[in-house]
């Protein structure tokens, strides 16, 4: 079996030597393509590529693009490049436990799945929690369980909604059926699309615990202004897209959701030039890309297996995906700083 290793750097530098240690320290790099897609990085990336891959029997194959495409577009294109039965789509700020493909790989096989996500724990430490959202909520919006280690089988994997954006394993030819990622997606959200096909197209994805990718803790207080505003628009095209009839009302809640958020930050930050273009702006430009969403609906409607009931029994949850952010807010009083 061969994996085809597919990373997207932007100005990635400080993390490139950790993370092609741990690819060649993989116990199946003699299996492994790296492909590595730059969005136009000005620091020392592409050079550092090239200098730790120099000595590989397989030289990783490097592609300077010149320009930020974005996540989406830049992982399709080196996908497009891949040759491998699988395509390991992997972050650049993350690295590798020695057995973590292989795990992955061993797993998929057992399972009869055809993605896998690993568990991720933080750079500098190896507890790794939950990383994989196993539903989604009210809004349609991915949500975490609570991790309690005694309800990991014994196969040390389980059936789990969502892959993870920062290494999760897929067979390319479903990847190729299913569409890859959405172009217009740009960066954020685009593993909640991919998860959604992949199950409405009838296949399943795993959640493997002893697979292990080390990756930059991402969940802090700080809220940017363009990054909120992807999430918040690509979030809405995630369930306009998918949802077949009864869970669209996911969508409609999202959006009432959403206002009440920007409200809120509004009143706490005052700052209504946030709150316009990170909000108001993602809701209004989500209903502009109608005709994408339209020519994506038709597109899921040929591959789709699985009806809104069906992900509604698996995946739909109580806890919903703030949750967290909600409690420290109201019951500690800590406030988002917003950049």
């Amino acid at each position: 079996m061969t994996v085809s290793i597919v990373i997207v750097t932007y100005n990635s530098a400080q993390y490139i030597p950790r993370l092609f240690a741990s690819i060649q320290n993989q116990t199946v790099f003699a299996q492994l393509e790296t492909i590595i897609m730059d969005n136009g990085s000005i620091d020392d990336t592409v050079k550092l590529c090239h200098e730790f891959s120099s000595n590989w029997k397989k030289t990783a194959i490097i592609e300077p693009l010149g320009q930020n495409f974005g996540y989406a577009v830049s992982t399709n294109n080196g996908v497009n490049r891949a040759t491998g039965e699988y395509v390991f789509n992997l972050n650049a700020d993350t690295w590798l436990e020695p057995d973590c493909i292989e795990t992955l790989l061993r797993a998929m096989e057992s399972s009869k799945a055809v993605s896998a996500c690993a568990a991720q724990a933080d750079l500098d430490s190896n507890e790794a929690g939950p990383s994989s959202p196993n539903g989604f909520d009210l809004f349609g919006r991915p949500t975490w369980s609570e991790f309690n280690p005694d309800t990991i089988p014994e196969s040390r994997w389980q059936y789990f909604f969502m892959v993870a954006g920062a290494g999760f394993l897929t067979r390319r030819d479903v990847w190729n059926q299913i569409g890859g990622y959405d172009s217009k997606h740009f960066m954020y959200a685009e593993d909640d699309d991919i998860s959604w096909k992949l199950w409405l197209a009838g296949y399943q994805n795993i959640y493997v615990h002893n697979a292990i990718v080390h990756h930059r803790s991402g969940r802090t207080w700080e809220i940017k202004e363009f990054t909120r505003y992807l999430v918040n628009r690509n979030s809405l095209l995630v369930i306009a897209k998918n949802a077949q009839h009864i869970l669209l009302i996911c969508g409609l809640l999202q959006v009432v959701m959403l206002i009440g958020e920007a409200l809120l930050l509004l009143i706490v930050s005052r700052n209504w030039k946030f709150v316009r273009n990170s909000y108001f702006k993602a809701i209004i430009d989500a209903f502009k890309m109608w005709p994408h969403i339209r020519e994506m609906r038709k597109f899921i409607r040929l591959i789709r297996r699985r009806s809104d009931w069906s992900m509604a029994r698996m995946f739909l949850r109580l806890k919903i995906n703030r949750w967290d952010m909600i409690k420290a807010f109201f019951l500690q009083g800590r406030k988002p700083v917003i950049k």
